[in-house]
C-alpha cells in the first residue's frame, strides 16, 4: 500500500471519505461489536484511520490494537483518544511479507481492503485471518459490485427520464470503454471520484474468506441513501438502495 497516499488523506478525510459508522442507520455494525464483545476478549481495528470506530471497540473489548499505515493518522487519533487507556496503537504495512501482530479475539476492518492491485490485497486478508485466535470472528465491510452496477443503471435510467438517447445515456455513465478499464471491471475494480477502487460479490467474499478456514456466519447489506451515490437523486430514485456487504466470519 502506498502510506504517502494514505498521510495525505489523514488531513481532509473527513470530507473526502464515506463515513459508513454515520450512514449505518441500522447499527449493524455496533450491533456486531455488542455481540461478540467481552471485557475479557481483544479486538483489533485493521485501518482504523481517524478512529471512528474505537469508542464502541473500546468500551464492548478489554484491549483494543489500532493499527493503520498511516503514522498520521495514528499520532491524530492517539491524541483523540487518549482518555481511551485501553486501546494500543500501531503503524504497520499490512501487506508487508512476514508481518507479526497480536492475535485477537475479534477484528474490524471497514472499506479498508479496496486497493486495486490483487496481491496487495491477497496478503492484508491472509493477515487479518491469520492473526484471529481460533473461533474468533472477523467483521468485515467492502463495496458491493452489485450495489455499483445497480447505481450505473440508476443514473442510465435517469438519463433516459429526462430525454437523453440510449445510446448517449450509456455513454454519458461509462465514456469510451478503453481495454485498461475493462480488464479492471473483471476484477471488480470500478471507479470512486476517480479513484480505482475494488468491489466484491457475495459469492466471492464467501470463496476468498473459506479458503482461509474461515466460515461464513452471515453477509448482509449495509444500506445508504441514494444522495450519497448522486448529488441531488430524483424523488423517483428509491429502493432498491445502495449497499456495503457486512460479512461476518469465523476462524475454524
Amino acid at each position: 500500500m502506498k502510506r504517502e497516499y494514505w498521510n495525505g488523506l489523514a488531513n481532509r478525510y473527513e470530507t473526502e471519505v464515506f463515513d459508513v459508522l454515520g450512514n449505518d442507520k441500522k447499527h449493524l455494525i455496533l450491533g456486531l461489536v455488542k455481540k461478540y464483545g467481552s471485557s475479557g476478549k481483544t479486538a483489533s481495528d485493521y485501518g482504523c484511520g481517524p478512529g471512528k470506530f474505537l469508542p464502541i471497540l473500546s468500551k464492548n473489548f478489554g484491549q483494543v490494537n489500532a493499527i493503520d499505515i498511516s503514522y498520521k493518522f495514528i499520532e491524530q487519533t492517539k491524541k483523540k483518544y487518549k482518555h481511551l487507556s485501553n486501546i494500543k496503537y500501531q503503524t504497520a504495512d499490512l501487506a508487508k511479507a512476514g508481518l507479526k501482530l497480536e492475535k485477537t479475539h475479534f477484528a474490524l476492518s471497514v472499506n479498508m481492503l479496496i486497493m486495486p492491485a490483487l496481491a496487495c490485497r491477497v496478503r492484508i486478508l491472509d493477515v487479518m485471518t491469520k492473526h484471529l485466535l481460533k473461533n474468533g470472528h472477523l467483521v468485515l465491510v467492502v463495496p458491493s459490485l452489485e450495489s455499483a452496477e445497480l447505481a450505473n443503471f440508476r443514473l442510465i435510467e435517469w438519463n433516459l427520464r429526462i430525454g437523453v438517447k440510449p445510446s448517449y445515456a450509456v455513454r454519458e455513465v461509462f465514456g469510451d470503454a478503453k481495454r485498461p478499464d475493462y480488464l479492471n471491471l473483471c476484477q471488480g475494480v470500478v471507479p470512486v471520484d476517480g479513484v480505482p477502487t475494488k468491489h466484491y460479490l457475495k459469492e466471492e467474499l464467501a470463496a476468498e474468506l473459506s479458503s482461509r478456514g474461515m466460515r461464513v456466519v452471515d453477509i448482509r447489506k449495509i444500506e445508504y441513501l441514494w444522495d450519497t451515490e448522486f448529488e441531488r437523486p430524483p424523488k423517483w430514485m428509491k429502493e432498491p438502495y445502495p449497499w456495503d456487504w457486512l460479512v461476518v466470519a469465523r476462524k475454524k
